[in-house]
């Protein structure tokens, strides 16, 4: 929801520079790249960044060439708020040839334990800390880490953590039940709070993507390199995870690693995957991968990765 407000709030600043007030029909393809050329100057946006905007203006829209069924005056009524929709161009090529930019690439980056060592002992906040150790855990996007709700979605005695919040419908970014590390478990117990992270993603993604990058003064200028990391990101974590299960002493298959990061398999059915869950082998081999990784990334942190004895399990904290 954050990202679509945002997205809201800087499209039709793009069009309101060169239009007053805009209206659906104002949204030609002429006059969305101009708003593109706006994005691009005024905020600094890549092509990659505009793209995702306009997805969810493309969203929008189509939603709301739909009918939906309201309730008024006890009656259930049929409304359309569009006749039909528009077409709302998203091609990331096409914006980048645009505005002069460049298509953005995969993700090359893995950090080295030792790097990411060093990136971890940098941190100084609780919540980035607590982010970090769900992300090496869970393998997680952002998303699905902000939302957690241990009270909700945790089992302990099954040893699963279900990433989708009941209510809300699967995408194609899906989120997956994945089982829980003994270290997860710990650090949840530890904590004591049913919400581990505040509801501040916004500030806790600036602080720990801004953290590998050169300090800055106020002109802009590199006052110096800082820990030397500049493409390392929140989402990095994921990656160096999903990437060094490859090579642990019992090396994770495609398979069971897609399953963990909540990529569609075509093996198997629902049925099966809802019986897997309270399989005590269920995705038992990227669980035992990431409990190795984490181990041999605690040799490289002088920050505790692992969780500290705790007393048994009390009431949670609720943080709304």
């Amino acid at each position: 929801m954050a990202a679509i407000r945002r997205a809201s709030v800087l499209v039709a600043d793009a069009f309101q520079s060169f239009m007053g007030s805009p209206k659906v029909a104002d949204l030609t393809r002429l006059n969305q790249r101009r708003a593109w050329s706006y994005m691009a100057s005024e905020n600094g946006l890549s092509a990659k960044s505009i793209m995702t905007y306009m997805i969810a203006v493309r969203a929008a829209i189509n939603y709301a060439a739909i009918p939906q069924l309201v309730e008024i005056a006890g009656n259930k009524e049929e409304i359309k708020l569009l006749d039909s929709t528009v077409p709302i161009f998203c091609n990331q090529e096409e914006i980048a040839e645009h505005i002069g930019g460049e298509v953005s690439k995969p993700r090359q980056y893995i950090p080295t334990y030792e790097e990411l060592g060093r990136w971890i002992d940098a941190i100084e906040e609780e919540d980035d800390f607590r982010y970090v150790i769900i992300a090496l855990n869970t393998c997680a996007r952002n998303e699905a880490i902000f939302d957690l709700r241990v009270s909700e979605q945790v089992n302990f005695e099954a040893g699963t953590i279900d990433l989708n919040p009941a209510g809300r419908r699967q995408t194609k970014k899906r989120r997956p039940i994945i089982r829980m590390t003994t270290n997860l478990a710990a650090w949840f117990r530890h904590w004591g709070d049913d919400k581990p992270i505040r509801p501040y993603q916004d500030t806790v993604e600036k602080r720990l993507n801004k953290l590998g990058k050169p300090v800055l003064d106020k002109e802009g200028n590199v006052v110096s390199v800082g820990l030397g990391m500049p493409e390392m990101t929140c989402y990095t974590l994921r990656h160096f995870i999903a990437t060094n299960m490859r090579s642990t002493s019992r090396p994770v298959s495609r398979e069971q690693r897609s399953k963990w990061l909540g990529h569609t398999v075509n093996e198997g059915s629902r049925t099966t995957d809802w019986y897997e869950k309270f399989d005590p082998d269920y995705l038992e081999e990227p669980m035992r991968a990431t409990e190795e990784i984490v181990q041999r990334l605690q040799k490289c942190t002088r920050r505790s990765l692992l969780a500290p004895t705790v007393l048994p399990q009390g009431k949670l904290r609720v943080v709304e």
